[in-house]
């Protein structure tokens, strides 16, 4: 199950160039000695006639003024011009994080999106294969959606897959990256995380997940089971493709076992009034 989203467009400041900037500035300093000159010439022939006179003196206080009054209102403007294009880069700033993140955060579990979680894949297998450290990659089919929203409504069934956004991100490391690449389907890329690592993050995900209620009301109650699987670089495949065919075959063949599991165990997943259980058999969505 593909997502399709838009990329908003960056808000830029390019279109003000630097060299316009500095004709900006040059201009300004044009404008101020241009009317340090007028001031000057306009002192010079009202009050050097009168010069040694008390009306040279009362000329001359009056320009001193008006020249200060100027100075002042000049240094006042310029500065409160330089707070708003400060306050303006900062908008602009923050703006442009908030489209960043809405382009690569999944709009529901804020996890990252499919076309971002590729893109780093990508990119973390370069940086892997480059510095010669292992690279792991998680798959989670999360059980039981369907049952949860055919008993529930898919309003819970949203608030269920967010609750589980949650969770994921609460277990991840700092420099892992969770993502959600389909409608119940989840991934991990675990950076310099060996075979042996990785088969120990997944007990650890089943663990805590076993633990955990995801949604709870006062009449509701329900936890959930996902199959999880693993592959990797060097020791699954050396490209991304086969990395992700490895680890969807993971989570497969997991999800068989879990099946074959519950029959054995003569255990049928049921969902409750009350408690929400999951069906280990769905299989995994495209």
């Amino acid at each position: 199950m593909t997502e399709q989203h838009s990329t908003p467009t960056p808000v830029s400041m390019d279109g003000v160039r630097v060299e316009e900037l500095l004709n900006q500035g040059r201009n300004v300093w044009i404008i101020r000695a241009f009317g340090g000159v007028l001031l000057f010439a306009a002192w010079a022939y009202l009050a050097l006639p009168h010069f040694g006179s008390a009306r040279f003196l009362g000329d001359s206080l009056v320009f001193v003024g008006l020249g200060a009054y100027a100075f002042i209102s000049g240094f006042n403007a310029q500065r409160h011009t330089v707070d708003l294009e400060k306050k303006l880069r900062l908008t602009l700033i923050m703006r442009n994080m908030e489209l960043e993140s809405m382009a690569t955060r999944d709009h529901l579990t804020h996890l990252f999106n499919r076309r971002h979680f590729f893109e780093r894949l990508e990119r973390e297998l370069q940086n892997a294969k480059g510095f010669q450290r292992p690279l792991a990659l998680l798959l989670i089919d999360v059980n039981g959606m369907s049952e949860i929203n055919n008993a529930h409504g898919h309003r819970v069934g949203d608030l269920v897959l967010a609750s589980f956004g949650k969770f994921l991100l609460d277990q991840a490391r700092a420099s892992d990256l969770p993502a959600r690449i389909g409608g119940d389907e989840f991934a991990v890329i675990l950076p310099d995380t060996t075979e042996q690592a990785t088969q120990s993050a997944i007990t650890r995900l089943q663990n805590a997940l076993e633990k955990t209620t995801i949604y709870e009301t006062d009449d509701v109650e329900i936890k959930l089971t996902a199959s999880i699987g693993g592959a990797g670089y060097p020791w699954s495949a050396e490209t991304e493709d086969d990395i992700v065919r490895a680890a969807w075959a993971s989570t497969s063949e997991r999800k068989h076992a879990q099946q074959a599991l519950h029959v054995a165990n003569g255990a049928s997943a049921t969902i409750g009034a009350g408690t929400a259980a999951s069906d280990p058999s769905t299989p995994p969505s495209s």
